[in-house]
C-alpha cells in the first residue's frame, strides 16, 4: 500500500552478471537507471569489490553528460527522448551538466560510443585517479539501464581496457539482455543461473575478439 514493489526486474537479471565480473576481475560493477534528467545508481558490486575506489554508490545521481553511465544512455537512446533530455539538461543547475557547448559535448559522446562500443567518464571530473567504462543494456530499441565497470587508472592500460575489461562487459551486456527476456518471458529465475554456469563464465574468462556496436545509434 505504501509503493513497495521489489528491486526492478533488470537489476535482477543483471544481478549474476555484476557479481561474476567483480570476482573475475575485482573492480566494482553498477547498474544505473534513468532518474529524470539523470541516472542513479540502483545496484552495486562495491561490498563484493577488494579494490573498489568508492565505498559506496547506491542510490548516487550521476550527470548523463560527464558521467560513463549516464553518458552511456544519452548515447544510446532513441533520438525523440535523446532530445527531451537535452532540453532537460539545458535547465539543470548542476555545473556537470552544463559545459560551454552542450549540443558539441553530446555529439562527441555520441560519436566516441559509436566508434568504440562504450562509454568512458569525462577525465576532467572528479575523481580523477579512477574512471568507469559503460554500456548500455538494450530492450528492444529502449535502453532499460546501463552497466559501469569502475576502475584506478594507474592499474588498467589502454591494452587491458580493450583486450580484456571491455569484452567482459560486453558478454555480461548481452547475458543481461537474454535473462531480461527470459524474466519477461515467463521463465523461472531459478534458470537464470543455471544458464550463466553452464555458459562456463562461473569458472573460466573467455576471449572476444572484439566489441559489438551495430545496435548503437
Amino acid at each position: 500500500s505504501a509503493g513497495f514493489h521489489g528491486a526492478p526486474m533488470i537489476v535482477e537479471a543483471a544481478r549474476p552478471w555484476c557479481s561474476d565480473l567483480t570476482r573475475r576481475h575485482k573492480w566494482p560493477i553498477a547498474l544505473a537507471m534513468l532518474d529524470g534528467a539523470h541516472v542513479s545508481v540502483r545496484f552495486s558490486t562495491i561490498p563484493d569489490s577488494p579494490v573498489s575506489p568508492f565505498h559506496a554508490t547506491l542510490n548516487m545521481r550521476l550527470s548523463l553528460v560527464s558521467r560513463a553511465l549516464g553518458r552511456a544512455y544519452l548515447a544510446c537512446c532513441p533520438d525523440e527522448e535523446r532530445e527531451i533530455l537535452v532540453q532537460s539538461l539545458k535547465k539543470s543547475a548542476n555545473p556537470e551538466d552544463k559545459p560551454t557547448n552542450l549540443e558539441a559535448t553530446v555529439a562527441g559522446v555520441r560519436s566516441f560510443v559509436a566508434k568504440h562500443g562504450y562509454a568512458i567518464r569525462d577525465p576532467h571530473v572528479e575523481p580523477k585517479n579512477s574512471s568507469t567504462i559503460a554500456m548500455p543494456i538494450f530492450h528492444g530499441d529502449r535502453v532499460l539501464a546501463t552497466i559501469g565497470l569502475t576502475y584506478f587508472r594507474s592499474a588498467v592500460s589502454t591494452a587491458n581496457l580493450e583486450e580484456v575489461l571491455a569484452p567482459s562487459l560486453r558478454e555480461a551486456v548481452d547475458g543481461i539482455e537474454a535473462s531480461f527476456r527470459m524474466l519477461t518471458s515467463g521463465r523461472p529465475a531459478s534458470a537464470l543461473e543455471d544458464d550463466r554456469n553452464s555458459s562456463g563464465l562461473a569458472e573460466q574468462e573467455v576471449a572476444f575478439p572484439g566489441i559489438g556496436s551495430g545496435r548503437l545509434r
